[in-house]
């Protein structure tokens, strides 16, 4: 029992104290991570503001929208020209923004951009989302916490008012993704 020899404390304290830098700094990254696609998601959706607005100014109407969209490039699909990218004509966004080359990817009218947390992009117009009705920027199945911090970086951080507006309360589910985020232009 004499030659039994165990860890002292000051063996133990360096152990624990090399346990918690490494957690502390797992937990860090994670930080930078969640940040860098909030960043990310906050540049495609003010980069998707621009290609709208060029297209716009380009052609004169809404992509999507876009009544003369077939005239220009044969495989696009035609809108109905009213102003409001509607019913069908939101996957035809990305179809003739491509065709335009005002953004890069692969869009055939019947697919959706997506965004770094995995779901997709849509373009569509709300008739009314809490008392606001325009053409809208839609992020489906964001994290509460990454809507609100969206929120909070683009508009009021309140989820029912401003520019920006989600479809639930940031903080009632705070853990959980919500249905979507909607960004109006």
């Amino acid at each position: 029992m004499r030659n039994q020899k165990g860890f002292t404390l000051v063996e133990i304290a360096i152990v624990l104290v090399i346990i918690g830098l490494l957690i502390g700094g797992i937990i860090k990254g994670r930080t930078f991570i969640d940040n860098a696609k909030i960043k990310n998601v906050i540049r495609q959706s003010e980069g998707l503001t621009a290609a709208i607005y060029a297209y716009q100014d380009r052609y004169g109407k809404l992509p999507g929208d876009d009544d003369n969209a077939n005239t220009r490039w044969g495989a696009a699909t035609n809108g109905n020209g009213n102003g409001l990218i509607a019913g069908g004509e939101s996957p035809d966004v990305f179809q003739q923004l491509a065709l335009a080359e005002l953004i890069t990817g692969e869009y055939d009218g019947s697919n959706y951009m997506t965004h770094k947390y995995g779901a997709d992009v849509q373009v569509i117009y709300y008739g009314n989302l809490y008392g606001k009705s325009g053409n809208t920027i839609r992020f489906q199945n964001l994290p509460a916490q990454t809507s609100e911090a969206l929120d909070r970086a683009m508009d009021d951080g309140i989820y029912n008012t401003g520019s920006v507006r989600g479809n639930e309360d940031y903080n009632s589910n705070p853990d959980e993704v919500i249905g979507w985020t909607a960004y109006f232009f």
